[in-house]
């Protein structure tokens, strides 16, 4: 049985700076050796989303230094109806540079506040002068239950991933009954040219939706956060809330 290597408190402080401690308590070895020890860069955005009397919800980017208050403020709330009516969600693109133009990207996205609907959300990537390398994707639900961190796994050719030439998403039924959510896909890309582009999306059910009309989407510049063009039959069932990019290395 081989050893397995500890991780440093330097290790630690560095997966510290992207990922909750829930989520670094489950990572492979291999995961955390592709965040410390390759170069990775770390693009993040904070947004606030206020629901409007119609459903929908107006997103406003927010300064990240604000996201320990916020989470303080959401474990002493009474959890009231206008309470629901705001979301925050931190979502990060991280991009570690596994070689020569070969890239581990991920999109992670943490709620700060439990959201009051628990159906098919879609985490999802778009890449331009770049390729998605077939069976390296992956995705991950983490959240909290009776006391104890618990996880849901999606894989590269399961029911639940939506592909195409440019990227692709999952769609992953948030667990009734769970707190603290967080998700994450991610996918090794290949740049193709010094114009290499990756961009990240988080698209929360407001209502209660079927896998199906969770996938009715196609990967696209003219969708929700530069990535999820839902059909128009869809989109309004989900927020809208926009992404975050990243350039990728080409050499």
């Amino acid at each position: 049985m081989g050893s397995v290597k500890a991780t440093t408190e330097e290790d630690y402080n560095k997966l510290r700076s992207i990922f909750s401690d829930a989520r670094i308590s489950i990572m492979t070895e291999e995961e955390k050796d592709i965040y410390t020890e390759n170069d990775v860069t770390v693009e993040e955005k904070l947004y606030k989303g206020t629901q409007t009397t119609n459903g929908t919800y107006i997103y406003e980017e927010i300064d990240p230094s604000l996201e320990d208050d916020i989470r303080e403020s959401a474990e002493v709330s009474t959890l009231d109806d206008s309470f629901h009516q705001t979301t925050y969600k931190k979502i990060t693109l991280l991009d570690a540079e596994l070689s020569s133009s070969l890239h581990r990207v991920t999109v992670y996205t943490q709620w700060l506040i439990t959201p009051v609907t628990q159906s098919y959300d879609v985490t999802a990537m778009r890449v331009e002068d770049a390729n998605v390398i077939d069976g390296t994707q992956t995705g991950l639900q983490v959240y909290r239950k009776n006391g104890t961190v618990q996880s849901v796994s999606y894989s590269p050719n399961g029911t639940n991933i939506r592909k195409s030439d440019n990227g692709f998403g999952i769609s992953m039924n948030l667990v009734n009954g769970g707190t603290n959510f967080e998700t994450e896909i991610a996918a090794n890309v290949q740049a193709t040219s010094q114009y290499a582009m990756a961009y990240g999306t988080y698209q929360h059910a407001v209502t209660d939706v079927t896998l199906d009309e969770s996938q009715s989407y196609f990967i696209s510049h003219n969708g929700f956060g530069d990535v999820v063009n839902f059909a128009t039959g869809v989109q309004n069932k989900y927020d809208g809330m926009a992404g975050v990019s990243v350039s990728l290395s080409y050499s």
